[in-house]
């Protein structure tokens, strides 16, 4: 959570008090305190012609955020509360409980780095792809910042998806892990994915010459095998009709399993610390993390998003 912390060794803001003023009040109100607020550059990233992102960290995630106009304030959620993402993250990966997180003191961050991914629609947006590096603590904290949250969108119910998925498969480098521990990629977003990826805008927006289109859901597929892959999908303001067709297209891209439904968006981070326990096999840890800051209604919540990972 944000706060006065003065331990920044995990990211610069959590606060590890477990005080009730501490662990009752939002990560959000923290940011307000500490004037932590994501505005977002005007410039932005740019885009990641020629741009590789590389991490020799035995624990990988990558985070994409759709920045578009129908996601609401809930990119700007995310952002603010990257403290406390990347700290609860951290742990849960790694299979500690808070406590044992901070006695570890300077090497805190010795395993995790993230990397994000703001996505866009490439068939309007100025800035349909920005990528920030893999980074760790403070220098993500600070690395988001300079997303340019542009707000679009092509009002089609599909963004540039497909676009994150090709430079993570192909611009990436993570080390190689056994199958049960790959690096995990979680896409924060609403709409749907362009089926194909287009000549033209690999060529703009990230350099490479392809010689024909590809077909989004082969590259998705091809990304899973390599990476640990879901979606956290807001329904909040499509027709049953809309939500129901694009949420099969994930479904048929990533497994039934790892699509998911999220009633109430503003669990969003508490759903992605949720995802990291769950794929390391830590969950408990992750629970008990999110009884410590969640009232008991909102820990349904998260745990009624996760269903369809939990119940197997």
């Amino acid at each position: 959570m944000g706060g006065q912390s003065t331990n920044y060794g995990s990211s610069r803001g959590y606060d590890w008090s477990d005080s009730k003023s501490v662990t009752r009040r939002s990560a959000r109100s923290y940011a307000q305190d500490d004037r932590r607020r994501y505005t977002g550059s005007s410039e932005g990233l740019g885009a990641p012609v020629g741009k590789e992102i590389k991490t020799n960290s035995k624990l990988a995630a990558i985070l994409v955020v759709d920045v578009t106009g129908s996601m609401h304030t809930w990119p700007q959620l995310i952002f603010e509360k990257i403290p406390t993402l990347y700290t609860e993250c951290n742990a849960v990966l790694q299979g500690l409980e808070l406590d044992e997180l901070k006695k570890k003191g300077k090497n805190i961050e010795d395993l995790l780095e993230m990397a994000v991914i703001a996505v866009g629609d490439a068939q309007g947006d100025s800035s349909p792809l920005q990528v920030l590096d893999f980074s760790k603590g403070a220098d993500l904290v600070k690395g988001v910042n300079k997303i340019y949250p542009e707000g679009n969108g092509g009002g089609n119910a599909k963004e540039s998806y497909d676009l994150a998925a090709y430079f993570i498969l192909n611009h990436c480098k993570t080390p190689k892990v056994s199958k049960e521990a790959k690096p995990l990629v979680i896409i924060a977003g609403d709409e749907g994915f362009y089926e194909k990826i287009k000549v033209r805008e690999v060529k703009d927006l990230i350099g490479d010459n392809l010689t024909k289109s590809l077909d989004t859901s082969d590259v998705i597929k091809k990304l899973t095998k390599k990476y640990d892959t879901y979606i956290l999908r807001p329904e909040e303001h499509y027709d049953a009709g809309t939500y129901a067709r694009i949420h099969n297209q994930w479904q048929k891209a990533l497994g039934a399993q790892r699509a998911l439904k999220m009633d109430n968006p503003q669990r969003l981070v508490d759903c992605i610390i949720g995802i990291c326990a769950y794929a390391s096999d830590n969950f408990k840890i992750g629970e008990d993390m999110l009884k410590r800051r969640q009232t008991p209604e909102q820990v349904t919540q998260v745990l009624e998003t996760l269903h369809p990972l939990l119940k197997k």
